[in-house]
């Protein structure tokens, strides 16, 4: 280390900033100021705790020797820390104040963090003690004038986030370069040109420049910031012209504090403002030549910088930083629970601590050197997330297949039970419909049977109707034939009576003394209508003619088929004379004419009405017994219609329960063959159920032990690659899993982390590409086909 009379009077700059109001309650308090400066300039600046800690002793020396009336425990009490942004952040005026406690400075910058996050590029960050720590050291360097910081440790230590957050606290614009391949010497001119203006000129505001080691593409970019560093003049960094114009600019603020109005007091007032807002930082690893080589051609780089020194992380702060980013694995389901979320990460802090120990031992040993960096272990953290999410993904996704399968075969047995169920329910539906087509069927047989013993009576019935009735046509017909003989005799009568009138009966009736042709008429007529015993006179003939209207009504009316054989004999007589006839009748009265051809008529009617008459008995009687037999017959017909309607009833119903039975013994079919099917499909999955039900309950079992496997594998991949066989066997099997065990979380017994990250035939396949056999050539090709970035590996030769 090396110390001048600068650091002596950085601690009294830092005294000065105080606020003199504010210290007037005793001296402790303002000891304590200068207690803080000399951590800050001092003890920032160590690199190991053993340095520190015999700085704490000078420090308690001085403070005892010199300030001996302030109890220790007063003096060194902590958190010693001593801003100017809490006081603002506060809604109070900037002052340069000791903080009251850690969880209100923390709560502080978590409240910037948060306002940076909405205004620039979200940074995340946990922000655990230390780093809250470097945050206000930081804040504090480029608080002051001229102050300019020096950040070392290892990448990943948070440097960069951590200045860009301790600038905002400040309130300072941050500025930085873009390095790209084509970046050089002009390009930086260039940048610094802007830089310098925008802190001297326009806006004149404070500004931080931040730079890492890895911007530092060209040595000669030292150059211009030693010069910047040293005195804040670079020589040539601007044309006379350009100087011109920016004194041109700053000219009345120069006026105004107090510089000449020259060229070197416009310079001098240029370079101070520069000077007093543009802060520059450097972000450099202390690995390896660089950063020593650096230091002493550039000394600038050292002595105008307020060093920080970024130490390991702690134990608190790597578990701290591992339970901010594993406990998404807690609500997504990955970890049980809080208690296995602090195991793991405190496992993962043990894990990155212990590669201390181990690279102490690997230097002393075998002259090796291995650095472990935050950056290691927040890959460890990323890589043991999404190892632990993949492979509790794939088992999850293989154990819902399975007992998707397993579903299945339970829904399977279920049906299959429900089968035999439905089958018995089928089986007895089967018996009760065979139970009753039987029942139909023998109904059926038995209305048949009658049907046609009914159907054989009606054809019987039926033939002998037909006899009857072709007996009664024939009958008929005969005397229709007969019948049609007397027919023109009726008719000729008819009109005879036709022919008469009221006023012909009377013309007849009023002779005096008729012809005796009329009176023989008359008698005739009177023997037909009236039955006469004797044959009448005229006078009687009168009598009978008496009312010609009722008389002609009397021979209308006589049908002519029942005369007496005696009054027949005495008509016969009288017809038998030569008069008896129309034609002469009608020269002597045209009525007597009508009436004689009456009688003439009514008596061959009736002599051939008398002649058929019994044959007319006959076919009346023959007819009636035709439709007596044929009435018989129709309702013989109706009951054999009923009959058949009631078979044909019955013939339907049972066709249907025929069908019915048929298709409930199909359906028993079915259900039987279904049946067989699944009991086969059943018991030939029997043995496949108990053996994927294991593997569920295996895999279920890995899900949950897979916590500690991929712990195990992830620290394995992150660390274990740039050791030899004996530091690697000492780590993942005598000290990481151990840990693993005493912190109670779940891992597969006697576990190897190649079975984590490898299968047998990955393995295999290396070896087939030309992989060597022994194991650490196997480690090592698991650790580069896992790994996120390109792993440092030791050469595996006389190593197997």
């Amino acid at each position: 280390y090396q110390f001048n009379l600068k650091d002596v009077g950085n601690i009294f700059q830092g005294l000065l900033n105080t606020d003199p109001a504010l210290f007037r309650d005793g001296v402790a308090k303002y000891a304590r100021v200068w207690l803080h400066e000399c951590y800050r300039v001092f003890s920032d600046r160590l690199i190991s705790t053993n340095d520190q800690a015999e700085l704490q002793t000078i420090l308690e020396k001085a403070a005892a020797k010199h300030l001996g009336s302030i109890p220790k425990e007063d003096m060194f009490a902590q958190p010693l820390i001593m801003t100017s942004f809490v006081s603002q952040a506060g809604g109070n005026e900037r002052k340069y104040l000791p903080c009251k406690d850690m969880p209100s400075l923390k709560k502080v910058v978590e409240d910037k963090l948060t306002e940076y996050n909405e205004t620039y590029a979200a940074m995340n960050l946990v922000l655990f003690d230390d780093a809250v720590n470097h945050v206000c050291r930081i804040s504090r360097i480029t608080d002051n004038a001229c102050g300019n910081a020096l950040l070392v440790g290892v990448g990943g230590s948070g440097k960069q986030s951590l200045a860009r957050l301790a600038s905002f606290c400040n309130g300072q614009d941050m500025l930085s370069i873009l390095v790209n391949q084509s970046y050089g010497m002009d390009a930086l001119k260039v940048d610094l040109q802007e830089f310098y203006k925008k802190a001297a000129v326009k806006p004149g505001t404070p500004h931080a420049f931040l730079m890492t080691d890895g911007q530092i593409a060209d040595e000669r970019f030292l150059v211009y910031i030693n010069d910047m560093l040293s005195s804040g003049a670079i020589p040539d960094l601007f044309t006379r012209e350009e100087y011109d114009a920016i004194f041109g600019t700053i000219r009345n603020a120069a006026k105004a504090g107090g510089y000449s109005d020259d060229r070197d007091g416009l310079f001098s007032f240029f370079i101070d403002k520069v000077r007093k807002n543009l802060h520059y930082m450097l972000c450099h690893s202390p690995v390896g030549d660089t950063f020593r080589i650096r230091g002493r051609k550039f000394p600038a780089l050292i002595s105008c910088s307020v060093v920080d020194e970024f130490m390991a992380w702690p134990r608190d702060a790597l578990d701290g930083v591992a339970r901010k980013f594993l406990v998404d694995l807690v609500s997504a389901g990955n970890l049980p629970n809080e208690d296995m979320l602090a195991a793991v990460a405190a496992n993962m802090a043990e894990v990155h601590l212990s590669i201390d120990g181990a690279n102490r031992q690997y230097l002393v040993e075998e002259r090796r050197f291995n650095y472990t960096t935050p950056k290691s272990f927040l890959e460890l953290i990323s890589f043991y997330m999404k190892m632990l999410t993949d492979k509790q993904h794939s088992v999850t996704s293989n154990c819902e297949r399975l007992e998707r399968g397993l579903g299945i075969m339970e829904q399977v047995q279920t049906k299959v039970n429900g089968l035999k169920e439905d089958l018995k329910i089928v089986m007895v539906q089967v018996e009760e419909k065979k139970a009753a087509t039987a029942v139909l069927i023998e109904e059926v047989s038995k209305a048949s049977a009658f049907a046609n013993e009914e159907k054989g009576k009606a054809s019987i019935k039926e033939a002998e109707t037909m006899v009857v009735a072709n007996e009664a046509a024939t009958l008929k017909a005969q005397a229709d034939g007969e019948l049609a003989e007397a027919k023109p005799a009726m008719e000729a009568a008819a009109e005879a009576v036709n022919c008469l009138d009221k006023a012909s009966i009377g013309e007849l009736k009023g002779f005096g003394k008729p012809p005796p042709e009329c009176v023989d008429v008359c008698a005739a007529c009177s023997y037909l209508l009236f039955n006469s015993k004797k044959k009448i006179d005229w006078k009687a003939a009168q009598q009978m003619m008496k009312d010609p209207n009722q008389f002609l009504q009397t021979v209308l009316a006589f049908e002519g088929k029942e005369i007496p054989q005696p009054v027949l004999a005495e008509v016969d007589a009288l017809l038998a004379l030569p008069f008896f006839n129309y034609d002469i009748m009608k020269g002597k009265s045209f009525a007597a004419a009508n009436l004689a051809n009456w009688a003439i008529n009514i008596v061959k009617y009736h002599k051939i009405y008398v002649k058929v008459a019994p044959l007319m008995a006959k076919v009346e009687a023959s007819t009636q017994a035709k439709e007596e037999a044929e009435a018989s017959l129709a309702i013989v017909q109706k009951q054999v219609a009923d009959i058949e309607a009631e078979c044909a009833r019955l013939d339907e119903k049972l066709q249907g329960a025929v069908a019915e039975k048929e298709r409930v013994e199909a359906q028993a079919a079915k259900c039987l063959e279904n049946l067989s099917l699944a009991e086969r499909l059943v018991n030939g999955l029997a043995d496949e159920y108990k053996r994927w039900t294991e593997t569920v309950r295996e895999l279920k079992d890995l899900g949950v032990k897979l916590i500690g496997n991929c712990m195990l594998a992830s620290a394995f991949v992150g660390y274990i690659s740039p050791f030899s066989m004996k530091y690697r066997l000492q780590l993942w099997k005598d000290c990481w899993t151990v840990d693993i065990g005493e912190r109670g979380i779940p891992m597969t017994d006697k576990m190897d982390p190649l079975k984590v990250l490898a299968t047998e035939a990955d393995i295999a396949g290396w070896q087939n590409e030309g992989l060597p056999s022994d194991r650490i050539s196997v480690e090592n090709a698991s650790v580069v086909v896992s790994c996120s970035r390109w792993p440092l590996m030791i050469d595996p030769q006389l190593q197997g």
